[in-house]
């Protein structure tokens, strides 16, 4: 056992997330060693635990949420140290790290001495990452995601660049609360004295990988363009962005920008001394934990990923050249499987807020204790609910934008109050399966001669019906992925690509299923039936607005 341990080379991925780090480590057969993961409310493990969520609201402005950064470094501490008492394997047998973290977050440093000093670590080997990194930040606590307190500086940086659309064009996305440009851009004017002690600003992402390194990471293109401040066909900064939004903006952030498969060098020092790291682990850019997911799901630009969770977010790719005209509510991103500039691929990220819970919830009010009995409501109607849609908007939608509310409608397209159990089973599977084909076709994406298959993941990828109607809706084959830590897993493989210099291919992603095929009579029947769809949706919308 020992002989074999030392002959394994294995691969790291981590995931810096809203509540918890998640690591996994894989041997090159893609097989699961070991598994780890540390909440950042778990006060037995952290000293620096932020209860109750891990993540902190402010108590005079709820929309203001951040994370301290001490959380996250004590948290890569105790996760190293539990890899390493695991004795599973060897750390020294990891040959390489990459990751991810929760998109739009940002770390503030004031220093990078103490940072470079876990290079070269020749210090006390007690001293956590905590102790030394103690004075290195001009802002402790890290605005992310959650963040909905930037509404003023969304709508400079649209009025600086003319309007929402020009943003859209620049950089994929209108301006929203939650990325990272308004972040800095609330930072720089309500706190100047922070924003002129920050010597850099980063992403969680290279702010992971530039502690594993010892020294200053570079944002990757893929993450970099969730902040509204890349030009994301160009690959590299906006400068009218970057002025908007804070002075010497580009110094601050570092004009370097990195693919998402770059080695960016050998794990610092610290680690090695510490947890028994090799001194020739090869650090590897880390990225947002969207496009991770689609790196580790999707094997090539042909598959459209859907992850079936409490939202559901579909992700794909198209070229820049397919490039929407009008600005979606959905967002485009440097493609995580682009490695190089000669590459114009595009990943297109939507996100559908009512997702899971809504299905749960129209099957209890249908009577139906389990999935089971759903399902046999579900077998006495057949596709397109004899006309009967429903849409089902509990909570406020993102696509559409801000709707809220249930809303039927019979076969003449006229709105009633409520539909029969048997038909309302099948309403709410359907309506959100011709929402995803319905926004994936009005970004460009080619279904017909773009899109060969589609991987599904999340909790409600165990519903057979719900992938049934889904491949149905799309005419397309629907695979399965057992993957539920994707965005750590997205590192491993981007580390073993990288460090054995192959492209992203079937020998470096999930193994698949077939859970679904499509059935061409009903795939005709749900072609005539989005149409309708689409024109009772607009209908709603211009209704409400």
């Amino acid at each position: 056992m020992s002989n074999e341990k030392n002959s394994q080379r294995l691969y790291l991925g981590l995931d810096l997330s809203t509540q918890q780090l998640k690591g996994i480590v894989i041997d090159e057969q893609l097989q699961t060693i070991a598994e780890e993961a540390i909440s950042f409310n778990d006060k037995s493990l952290l000293t620096h635990h932020v209860q109750p969520n891990g993540f902190i609201v402010d108590k005079d402005d709820k929309r203001c949420i951040t994370t301290p950064v001490f959380v996250f470094l004590e948290a890569i501490d105790v996760l190293f140290q539990k890899l390493h008492d695991q004795k599973k394997f060897d750390l020294s047998n990891i040959v390489g790290i990459s990751g991810c973290g929760q998109q739009h977050g940002s770390v503030y440093w004031k220093t990078k001495t103490e940072l470079e000093s876990l290079k070269n670590f020749n210090r006390e080997k007690t001293l956590s990452l905590v102790d030394i990194l103690q004075s290195s930040f001009s802002r402790i606590d890290c605005p992310i995601w959650m963040d909905s307190s930037t509404t003023d500086e969304c709508q400079m940086i649209e009025k600086a660049v003319g309007n929402a659309q020009n943003l859209f064009q620049i950089t994929g996305s209108k301006a929203y609360e939650r990325f990272t440009g308004s972040q800095i851009m609330k930072v720089a004017r309500k706190t100047s004295d922070v924003y002129e002690q920050t010597e850099r600003i980063q992403l969680i992402s290279n702010f992971l990988a530039s502690i594993l390194l010892g020294e200053y990471a570079p944002i990757d293109l893929s993450d970099g363009s969730g902040m509204n401040l890349l030009d994301i066909r160009q690959h590299k900064w906006s400068k009218e962005c970057l002025n908007t939004c804070g002075k010497d903006l580009e110094k601050k952030l570092s004009e370097k920008l990195v693919y998402p498969r770059t080695a960016l060098g050998t794990i610092a020092k610290y680690f090695v001394e510490r947890y028994g790291f090799n001194t020739q682990c090869q650090i590897v850019s880390c990225t947002g934990d969207n496009p991770s997911s689609y790196y580790a799901l999707a094997s090539d630009p042909k598959t459209v990923v859907i992850s079936l969770g409490t939202s559901d977010t579909v992700m794909a790719s198209i070229p820049a050249s397919a490039m929407p005209k009008e600005a979606l509510d959905g967002h485009l991103l440097v493609n995580p499987l682009t490695a190089n500039p000669e590459s114009n691929l595009l990943m297109l990220l939507l996100c559908f807020k009512n997702g899971s819970l809504v299905r749960e919830r129209v099957r209890e009010e249908i009577a139906a204790k389990d999935w089971q009995a759903m399902s046999k409501l579900l077998g006495e109607t057949t596709p397109s609910n004899n006309g009967f849609i429903g849409y089902f908007y509990d909570d406020h939608e993102i696509l559409p934008q801000n709707i809220q509310g249930r809303f039927y409608f019979n076969k003449d397209g006229q709105q009633i109050n409520d539909l029969e159990a048997i038909y309302k089973a099948r309403a709410v599977l359907e309506g959100q399966c011709l929402a995803k084909r319905l926004y994936l076709q009005k970004a460009n994406v080619d279904l017909n001669n773009s899109v060969d298959r589609i991987v599904v993941t999340g909790g409600a990828s165990a519903n057979t019906d719900l992938l049934q109607i889904l491949a149905d809706v799309f005419g397309k084959t629907v695979y399965t992925a057992l993957a539920p830590n994707s965005g750590a897993l997205g590192g491993a493989l981007r580390a073993i690509d990288v460090i054995n210099q192959k492209p992203n291919s079937t020998s470096s992603t999930v193994e698949c299923l077939v859970a679904a095929q499509p059935r061409n009579k009903f795939t005709a029947i749900y072609n005539e039936m989005l149409a309708g769809y689409a024109k009772l949706e607009d209908k709603i919308v211009k209704g409400i607005k």
